[in-house]
């Protein structure tokens, strides 16, 4: 049975929250395996957004124009290889962070006020309306093509709040305890910034009063990254078979949205599992 834990010291609108531990985390990512096949369908994906087909590849002339520096099938196929085993390794890198501050949140001493659970909860789902808008999709389309009920939609919403909510909250402790300190020049870095554009966000974040919580969230990120500075970090890699069964599943999913929205469309369609998206220059 779950122990309910104890809300945060509140202080305004700010919680203070603290860790079980603050030792280095040990955490354990992921790194697919890169198949044949995999191989064969990047190469068959990247061919026909060039325009050509399997026949092509045979050709020196078309694949000199198409590849910088190589004109045979197999240079486009080892180059294919090594960018597929690169983008592998970064797969597993990027897993990291989210790993670090999963186990981090387990640490949390408080649970997560109501009220920021909903204030994340509203970020989350914004963030979600704006990437569809962009891509040029509508709730409504959304669901028919990924398959997913408005409540199970809802029920992610929900996962992805408290997720950041706690994870916010405990990098939040660690800083606090660790007596981290940032400044504004380092706001670029630790936020993404573009460094031209350093100045007039934290001018825009003063004058909308939320630079205290712009500063807060750089004051995360450096604690992110020393935690993952400091992880004990394993790795499981996945077994060819296991490679195998994962593009079997895909390419089951790939011909089911064909069957319901045509082949156009899944052209279009981007998916880590299938590897798909890759330039080759």
């Amino acid at each position: 049975m779950a122990i309910e834990k104890p809300l945060p010291l509140m202080v305004g609108n700010k919680a203070y929250y603290s860790l079980t531990s603050y030792d280095p985390v040990e955490i354990e990512v992921d790194v697919p395996y890169t198949s044949d096949e995999d191989i064969q369908y990047g190469l068959q994906m990247t061919v026909a957004d060039l325009g050509g087909t399997a026949a092509s590849l045979e050709d020196p002339a078309w694949v000199a124009e198409h590849f910088d520096g190589m004109t045979t099938k197999q240079q486009v196929v080892e180059a294919m290889r090594q960018q597929m085993v690169a983008m592998a390794a970064q797969v597993a890198e990027q897993q990291k962070v989210g790993k670090c501050v999963e186990a981090l949140s387990a640490r949390l001493c408080q649970s997560i006020p109501p009220q920021h659970l909903e204030e994340a909860r509203q970020a989350i789902r914004m963030r979600f309306t704006q990437q569809l808008q962009e891509e040029g999709m509508t709730p409504d389309q959304f669901l028919a093509r990924s398959g997913t009920s408005m409540a199970q939609l809802e029920a992610m919403f929900d996962r992805q709040a408290r997720q950041m909510a706690e994870g916010d909250a405990a990098l939040s402790a660690y800083a606090h305890e660790k007596k981290l300190k940032v400044d504004e020049h380092e706001f670029g870095r630790l936020l993404g910034i573009p460094a031209e554009q350093v100045d007039e966000v934290v001018r825009q974040a003063r004058a909308a009063g939320q630079y205290d919580e712009l500063k807060e969230a750089a004051l995360r990120s450096k604690a992110a990254q020393i935690v993952v500075a400091e992880c004990s970090c394993s790795y499981n890699h996945e077994t060819p078979e296991q490679a195998r069964r994962r593009m079997a599943q895909y390419r089951q999913m790939e011909q089911m949205y064909q069957q319901q929205f045509g082949e156009d469309e899944a052209d279009e369609a981007d998916s880590d599992a299938g590897k798909t998206g890759f330039k080759l220059v």
